[in-house]
């Protein structure tokens, strides 16, 4: 005889839905046949060995002039081949077929509490059952032993339908295997080996417990796991771009199965879940991205994709953490609260591995779109030719070093490909030397502009270029120039609107404050790029930002005031004007003109007109301020 483990002392009675089984089992008519549990498809997949091979062999007509032992062997090695067919079927449906002794065909109708017939069974139909036994005891731990987990330990990357798939068919196979253990022929099998006073019993009973409890954990998984599948529906059915508002519901359903499953809330299970809907979640951003055409379509659009794929992952991981902050919140008063104790790490491995290869690729597409922007740049000067004869050839070099990556097959999002990293750190190396010779160039260009207005259109022309961290250092010295050029330029206007509010005061003629305000307002898109550096942290930024918003407020209360001043004559002047004729013609010229009072122009247009006349008179600067408005007024 062979040992199995100690035995424990069977449950009372079999779970709730271990009792449903049997119902369900005893309704389908269970016990007419060994294999009462099989389904159809295993049957019907018999068919020809039960019909054909299995009786010519098993036909003792047949055995006729062969040795005894010939014949047993014969009978045993069918048996064995068909308990091994039957098993391997049950396999195939993904259930656990039990195969039944030889010998055991007539067992439920042996009258047990018979002596003489207790008398007459062979002992090799005992070894049988007791062998059988051993057989199912493996059969069983092998399907209990089996786990969710089992995917991801061997590296592949399930998603949470196959979590849902694997607690259903768990459930349905081990009702399987409970109802065939439960059949009538199996309990009288047990019946004989207890009057037989078998060792075997204890371990039977064992079994039989182990199979009801795992198949109520079972049932309580599937459960509490099926009002998941609708959210997985949700996240799945929509375009990536549109699934961060099903992200919250999805991480709220995980929690409710936390706090109301007795048997899923634990660690190990709930870090599986939700590493399978990271994997989801990625597999999704992949049919989102297209990796394959994602650095060889259009960069504006490929670099919106990878950001609008980092935010989502990025907010679905802080959704995480705000889930897990207030889990607490999912229990009733006074139940026991289980906190999520394992560690980030475990559960977003992979998501966080993926991010960092969607950050290499944000900059490599993002560093693309700030270098084309060479091909554009053109320098004015003594210098230009030269300096733009070199950000030209820098271009052609960028594109040379950007062409692997669109003329690469890869997938630049596969995880173990080193290819693409191996080209991305090349490029990288290469844009560095470039970003160095830049901001040489930048500065070349600055020290070679001739005033206020090229500098800050040279700021313009590279724009974001300047936020390059090497560039950036090069340009930083620059900075504090531009600003005391742009303080000098405020104190210009200053000086400037002063001079026409004393000319306004002796010739009563008033400023025209719309040519002041366009200067000020290229000098406030000066002050936009300036804002973007760091210098206006310093107390000589802050200064000239004061300086400018000082000069704007003292053209707004002027501009106010003229208004004012106007709109209380312009009525009466007016009517008046209104009485006079339109056309008048001039008594020596014989010319006909137009009547018309420049009073009742608005303060804009009047100080436009008393410039135009007294343009000549006044200084330099002054001059430069009153051309600008007789061109434009």
């Amino acid at each position: 005889m062979r040992a199995l483990p100690a035995a424990r002392q069977p449950a009372p009675c079999p779970p709730p839905g271990a009792q449903r089984s049997v119902a369900r089992s005893q309704a389908r008519g269970a016990g007419g046949r060994g294999e009462a549990s099989a389904g159809a498809s295993c049957r019907s997949a018999e068919e020809p060995r039960a019909r054909v091979i299995v009786p010519i062999l098993m036909n003792k007509k047949n055995h006729q002039g062969w040795p005894q032992v010939v014949s047993q062997d014969i009978v045993r090695h069918v048996h064995n081949l068909k308990s091994t067919i039957f098993t391997v079927v049950g396999q195939v449906d993904g259930k656990t077929l039990l195969p039944l002794p030889a010998g055991s065909e007539g067992i439920e109708d042996i009258d047990l509490e018979n002596e003489k017939s207790m008398e007459r069974i062979d002992k090799s139909l005992v070894y049988a059952m007791e062998s059988a036994i051993i057989d199912w005891s493996h059969q069983i731990q092998e399907a209990l032993k089996k786990e969710s987990s089992e995917p991801l330990l061997q590296g592949s990357n399930p998603n949470p339908k196959v979590e849902l798939e694997f607690w259903k068919n768990r459930c349905d196979d081990l009702e399987c295997i409970y109802n065939q253990l439960t059949t009538r022929k199996v309990r009288n099998m047990m019946e004989l080996l207890e009057r037989v006073e078998s060792s075997y019993i204890p371990a039977f009973k064992t079994m039989l417990m182990d199979v009801e409890a795992a198949l109520t954990e079972a049932q309580d998984v599937h459960l509490h796991l099926t009002p998941l599948k609708r959210r997985l529906e949700d996240v799945e059915r929509v375009e990536f771009s549109e699934v961060k508002p099903f992200l919250l519901p999805l991480l709220h359903v995980v929690c409710l199965i936390w706090v109301a499953s007795k048997h899923y809330n634990m660690p190990v299970r709930i870090v599986v879940l939700l590493q399978e809907i990271c994997n989801l979640l990625i597999e999704q951003a992949l049919v989102y991205l297209s990796p394959e055409d994602l650095l060889k379509g259009d960069m504006e659009e490929s670099l919106g994709k990878v950001r609008m794929v980092l935010g989502i992952l990025n907010m679905f991981k802080e959704a995480f953490e705000e889930r897990r902050e207030k889990l607490h919140m999912y229990y009733e008063p006074g139940q026991e609260v289980r906190e999520w104790d394992f560690s980030s790490t475990m559960v977003f491995a992979r998501l966080d591995t993926f991010l960092k290869r969607l950050e290499m690729v944000e900059d490599l597409l993002a560093t693309s779109l700030d270098l084309m922007k060479l091909e554009k740049i053109e320098f004015s000067g003594i210098k230009g030719k030269t300096l733009g004869q070199q950000v030209l050839d820098m271009y052609e070099e960028f594109q040379e070093a950007y062409k692997v990556f669109s003329e690469r097959t890869y997938d630049c999002l596969d995880l173990t490909n080193t290819d693409f990293e191996q080209d991305a750190f090349g490029f990288q190396q290469k844009v560095e030397d470039m970003d160095r010779r830049l901001g040489t160039i930048f500065i070349q260009a600055f020290d070679d502009a001739s005033n206020l207005d090229h500098a800050f259109k040279l700021l313009d022309m590279f724009g974001s270029l300047l936020e390059r961290p090497v560039v950036a250092a090069d340009a930083a010295g620059k900075y504090s120039v531009l600003i005391s050029m742009f303080s000098r330029a405020l104190d210009h206007a200053r000086l400037i609107y002063s001079r026409h509010i004393q000319a306004e005061l002796k010739l009563g003629s008033p400023l025209c404050t719309r040519t002041c305000r366009r200067w000020l307002e290229r000098c406030a898109g000066r002050r936009s790029c300036e804002r973007e550096s760091s210098c206006l942290d310093s107390a000589e930024g802050r200064r000239v930002i004061e300086k400018y918003e000082e000069m704007i407020q003292l053209l707004d209360r002027y501009q106010e005031k003229l208004y004012a001043d106007w709109s209380q004559t312009v009525s009466e002047k007016s009517q008046y004007n209104l009485t006079q004729p339109l056309i008048r013609r001039d008594p020596e010229t014989k010319l006909i003109t137009v009547t018309f009072d420049p009073q009742s122009l608005c303060p804009e247009a009047m100080g436009s007109r008393s410039r135009v006349s007294t343009s000549a008179a006044g200084s330099p600067g002054e001059g430069f301020l009153e051309r600008g408005t007789q061109k434009r007024c």
